[in-house]
C-alpha cells in the first residue's frame, strides 16, 4: 500500500449457511463469542442474522435467507448449504474504487447509502466473493460504533488473522483488488492487506470454501474448533 493515498479495512467477515441457528451457537460455543446483534439493513434483503465481535474492530457475521426471495437462497443449494459469502471492508472512496472496477469489467451489484454512507458491493464471480466497501471516512468509526455490545472477555479468540479464499488465479485476483482499492502492488503477490486481517487468495477455486484464521486469547484453555462444512476455522 505504500504510496497510496487510498485505505481499506476488513470489518466484517460474512458466511452464508442454511443452518443459521446451529452454526451460530456452535461458533458461539466454541470461541467463547457473545449474542451479538442483528444487523438492521438484512431483513429487507430477506436474510436472518447476527454479527458477533470478535476485536474492538472486527466481527464473524452468519447470515441465512428467510425465504426463497433471498438472493443468497439458489447459490447456497449450489454449493451445498454453507460458505464464505462476503468481505466487508471499509474503504476511504467506494466511489472511485467502483469507478476503477468498472474500467477493469467488475460488475457492480449494489451502489446505494446506508446510515448516510455509501456501499458499493462489487460482483462475486469477478471479485472472487461479493465485496462491500463501506464508505466511512474516519478509519476510527464504524456503524456499530453504537449498538456494538463489544467483545467478550471470556472469549477464546480475539482477532481474525486471515482469510483464505480459493481462486482459479491467486496472483491475478490479487492484482485486481489492490488496483479496485487503490493500492500499489508487487508482482505476483496473492495477498491483500486490510489492516489487523489479510486476505490470501489461494489455487483452487473459485470455491467458497474459506479457511478463516483466528487468533487464540491469551486466557484460552483448550479449544475445540466447530466442524461445518464449507468453512474452516484455524486458531493461529
Amino acid at each position: 500500500m505504500s504510496g497510496s493515498k487510498d485505505w481499506a479495512k476488513l470489518r466484517q467477515v460474512v458466511i452464508a449457511t442454511t443452518d443459521h441457528e446451529g452454526d451460530v451457537a456452535a461458533t458461539r460455543k466454541a470461541f467463547g463469542l457473545g449474542p451479538g446483534f442483528a444487523d438492521p439493513e438484512v431483513h429487507e434483503m430477506h436474510l436472518v442474522d447476527a454479527t458477533m465481535p470478535v476485536s474492538d474492530t472486527t466481527y464473524l457475521e452468519f447470515v441465512a435467507p428467510i425465504d426463497e426471495r433471498a438472493g443468497v437462497h439458489r447459490w447456497l443449494q449450489k454449493i451445498g448449504g454453507r460458505g464464505g459469502y462476503c468481505l466487508s471492508v471499509q474503504h476511504s472512496n467506494p466511489g472511485a474504487a467502483k469507478a476503477r472496477a468498472e474500467a477493469r469489467g467488475v460488475r457492480a451489484v449494489a451502489d446505494v447509502v446506508v446510515f448516510g454512507h455509501n456501499v458499493v458491493q462489487l460482483h462475486p464471480k469477478d471479485m472472487g466473493l461479493l465485496l462491500e466497501l463501506d464508505g466511512i471516512d474516519d478509519p476510527d468509526v464504524w456503524f456499530w460504533d453504537d449498538v456494538d455490545p463489544g467483545p467478550e472477555s471470556g472469549a477464546t479468540v480475539d482477532r481474525i488473522v486471515s482469510v483464505d479464499v480459493p481462486v482459479a488465479d491467486p496472483a491475478a485476483m490479487t492484482a485486481l483488488w489492490h488496483d479496485v482499492l487503490g493500492f500499489d502492488a508487487s508482482a505476483g503477490a496473492t495477498e491483500v492487506d486490510l489492516g489487523e486481517t489479510t486476505v490470501h487468495f489461494v489455487p483452487g477455486g473459485p470455491s467458497a470454501q474459506w479457511t478463516v484464521r483466528l487468533r487464540r486469547a491469551e486466557q484460552a484453555g483448550d479449544v475445540t474448533v466447530p466442524e461445518l462444512a464449507g468453512v474452516r476455522f484455524e486458531l493461529v
